[in-house]
């Protein structure tokens, strides 16, 4: 059995500096995308933001401009004129 033992030593002895090696690299490489993602992240987080804002100022403008518009076609006054040129004319 010493013979099984020695070869297991052996093959440990070689093959644990290559493992730790590869742990490592692989701990920093997660390590890495982790920030990647996160940042990522942060990105699209602020953009979401910009939109949404961009997006209440438009719907303002909408809202503001669709209140003006019948107001400065006067369409109140304008079917009032139409109403009394029918009732004339009806008469």
């Amino acid at each position: 059995m010493s013979v099984i033992e020695d070869v297991r030593k052996g093959v440990q002895d070689v093959l644990a500096p290559d493992i730790k090696a590869i742990e490592a690299r692989l701990t920093a490489l997660d390590a890495a995308l982790n920030e990647g993602f996160a940042s990522a992240e942060r990105v699209a987080a602020a953009r979401h933001e910009l939109i949404l804002a961009e997006l209440k100022t438009a719907k303002t403008i909408a809202d503001s401009r669709h209140e003006a518009i019948p107001r400065a076609l006067d369409i109140d006054k304008r079917l009032e004129k139409l109403e009394g040129k029918q009732a004339a004319s009806a008469a």
